[in-house]
C-alpha cells in the first residue's frame, strides 16, 4: 500500500507538470534520496524526488475491533491506518528551475489536497482517500532530516499523507454461520 499511494501521487504530481510546462518526460521521480552508500541517486537529477522520510500509525482510529467480512462469519485483524512524511525535494542543478518546480508541487498540492476514487480515476480502490497536509517543520527539523538523509539540502517540502490503510486480507478465524437456536419448541397446551 506504501507504493500504491506514492505512486499514485508521483504519477499526480508528474501530469501536473506535463500540463502546467508542455512536458513530455516525468520530472518527478519515487526514490530514494540518497543510495545505502550515502551518494546521491542519479536517477533523481533535474528531477523532483518524492521520498518517504517517516511512518506512524493514525492516533484517531487505534483500538479497533477486528473487522468481519462475507456473511460476517470471517474476521480479519483491524486495518493499520498510518500517516506517511513525504519528501518532496528538487534536485536540479539550476537553482531556478529547482524554485520553479518546488513552486508547483505546493501549488499542485495546495489546488487538490484531498484524493478519493470519485477524484482521481487512477487512485486504488482500496483507498478511501488520500489527504495530504503541509508539515511546517522547524530550521532544526529540516536540518535533522537531511542529516539523517545524508546529503546536503535542496529545496524542499515535506507532506504529510493521512490515512494510507494496510490490510493483509488473512483471515483470523472463522465462525461458524448460527442455524438455530436449538432449542425444540414444544407445543402449547390450548387454554
Amino acid at each position: 500500500m506504501l507504493y500504491k499511494a506514492l505512486s499514485f501521487l508521483t504519477t499526480e504530481l508528474n501530469e501536473y507538470f506535463k500540463r502546467a510546462y508542455q512536458l513530455t518526460e516525468d520530472r518527478a521521480v519515487l526514490s530514494a534520496h540518497v543510495t545505502p552508500e550515502g551518494t546521491v541517486t542519479t536517477g533523481i537529477v533535474n528531477k523532483v524526488s518524492v521520498s518517504l522520510v517517516n511512518l506512524a500509525p493514525e492516533s484517531t482510529v487505534r483500538n479497533m475491533q477486528p473487522e468481519r467480512v462475507g456473511n460476517g462469519d470471517l474476521r480479519l485483524n483491524p486495518a493499520v491506518k498510518l500517516n506517511l512524511w513525504v519528501l518532496f525535494a528538487a534536485n536540479f542543478s539550476d537553482y531556478d528551475e529547482a524554485l520553479k518546480f518546488l513552486s508547483s508541487t505546493l501549488a499542485f498540492f495546495q489546488g487538490r489536497p484531498v484524493f478519493t476514487p470519485q477524484n482521481s480515476p487512477r487512485l486504488d480502490r482500496s483507498f478511501d482517500r488520500l489527504v495530504l497536509e503541509l508539515e511546517n517543520m522547524t530550521y532544526h527539523e529540516i536540518s535533522n532530516l537531511w542529516g539523517v538523509l545524508g546529503s546536503k539540502y535542496m529545496p524542499s517540502v515535506v507532506y504529510k499523507v493521512k490515512l494510507v490503510t494496510i490490510q493483509d486480507g488473512a483471515v483470523q478465524d472463522r465462525t461458524p454461520a448460527v442455524t438455530g437456536l436449538g432449542i425444540n419448541p414444544t407445543p402449547r397446551a390450548a387454554p
